[in-house]
This record gives C-alpha cells, structure tokens and sequence, in this order.
C-alpha cells in the first residue's frame, strides 16, 4: 500500500471513527430523556465536547484539513448542542449548567474572534501561524474532553463503583485514539500524534478501573450522595426512621413522663367562728 493510499485510508477511518464517537453520548442522553432526570452523568463531558469540536473545526479550516477535520467537527457543534439542550432541560440544578455552557461559549468566542481576525491578517500572522496557535487550543480542548471520564474516578474509588463512568464515550474514544493516532503520523502532525499518545494511555487506564469496579458487580450503595454530580452542597436531606422494635419494647416498659405535674394543695381545716 502506498503512502497516499494509507493517507487516503486513514482519512476516511478518522472521520468515521469521530462521528461513530458522537454518538457515545446519545446512549446517556436517552437514558436522561426517558428517565426525565440527568442522575449520576455530568455536564462536563459534554460542554467539553462543544469546546472540542468547534476549535478543531477551526484549526482544519485554517490548515486546510477540510476532511475529516473541518467538515466532522463541524458535526461536532450542532451534536453538542443537541445533547446539552436535552441535558438542560433535565437537570435540577440548571442555574450550575448555564455557568458551565456560558464558560464555555465565552471561551469560544475568544477564539473564534482570535481566528477570524487571525485569518483575515490583522494580527500580522500568516494562516499557518494562527492555524498553530489554534492547535495548541484544539489539543486543551481535548484534553477536557477525553479526560472527562477521569473527572469522576474520585467518586469510582470512593464508593468502590464504576457507575460513574461514561463507557460508552471511553470505548469511542480509545478506538478513535488509535485511528487518528495512525493518520497523524501518516501526515506528520504533532498536534494529532503527542495528544492520542497520551490520552490512548489514558483510556487504558480508565478501562481496566472499570473491570475492576464493574457496576454489575459493584453496584452503587444505598445512601451515597446523589448531590454530588450537580456539584450542589446546598441541599442536605435529613431521615428520622423509628425502629419498630423500639416501639415494641416502649409498650411494654413505659417509664414515667419526665414533666411537671400539678398537685392539689392540703385543704385547710375549717375554723369554727
């Protein structure tokens, strides 16, 4: 196979396997749009996601890497969207998913404006140049994102319990790891080979905690704190049980009430006039 070919190949593999891993998350949404509540699952996967996608689809614009890299992060955006609409309508605690999706447009918008202005040469930059400075974002950017998982292995360890992994983002993402992994080093770009070299180091680690706290085997606990994943310490609950066999054994052995109670005085003898 010639070099072109395995080019030509590996193109077509990586854009497939990007958009395969947008719909990981749809498995969640639609848990969170039958269930009509987001549970355990967390906004920053998916805020992450909209970053990822639209500063990548901006650095394959500027580069000129219109497939697969401009036109399936493009994809990207409106999938994003898409699941953080369904995301916000759920949640409990939406005023903490505004904060999180205003961050994120902010930052966005930063250098969206950055690569408009940038291309346009008002910052005496060539297009090669500011493609570079967005690659240098597009690789934060997916740190976030498939470091996402990672954010709840505090929680896994915690409660011994890997619920709180995302497995069906974690399996696209290793397997899209090792696909652009392969077509970064057939083009020769770093900013594709040094951050899927990490994050397919990542991914295996994120597996094997899996296997090992496997959800089946290790459900989550009665009890643990459901206010954890809306990063909410607002609401505490408080129960108050009566055991049954306390009341038994109050009915068969009642003290005294401890209280006050009233006495009638002594009456007087009556005095003879």
């Amino acid at each position: 196979m010639s070099h072109a070919v395995a080019v030509l190949v590996f193109r077509i593999l990586a854009g497939c396997s990007y958009l395969v891993m947008l719909t990981s998350p749809s498995l969640n949404i639609y848990r969170i749009n039958k269930a009509k509540s987001v549970g355990v699952q967390s906004i920053f996967p998916l805020v992450s996601l909209l970053a990822n996608s639209h500063i990548w689809m901006m650095y394959g614009y500027l580069a000129k890497i219109y497939f697969p890299v401009f036109s399936c992060f493009l994809v990207g955006d409106f999938a994003a969207i898409i699941y953080l609409t369904i995301y916000y309508r759920y949640s409990n605690n939406r005023s903490y998913v505004v904060r999180s999706i205003a961050t994120t447009l902010v930052i966005i918008a930063i250098l969206s404006a950055y690569a408009i202005v940038g291309g346009l040469g008002y910052t005496n930059q060539s297009r090669h140049g500011v493609s570079t400075v967005l690659g240098f974002f597009a690789d934060i950017a997916s740190l976030c994102l498939y470091c996402a998982p990672m954010e709840k292995l505090f929680q896994v360890l915690k409660h011994k319990s890997a619920a709180f992994i995302n497995l069906p983002m974690v399996l696209a993402g290793y397997a899209n790891n090792m696909i652009w992994l392969t077509y970064g080093s057939l083009i020769t770009n770093w900013f594709m080979i040094s951050i899927n070299i990490f994050f397919f180091s990542m991914s295996t680690f994120t597996l094997v905690l899996y296997h090992i706290y496997d959800p089946k085997t290790h459900p989550l606990k009665d009890g643990w704190d459901t206010n954890t994943n809306e990063n909410s310490e607002d609401d505490v609950q408080l129960q108050i049980s009566v055991d049954p066999a306390d009341s038994k054994d109050k009915n068969n052995f009642n003290l005294p009430s401890p209280q006050y109670e009233a006495m009638r005085s002594p009456i007087a003898p009556a005095r003879a006039d």
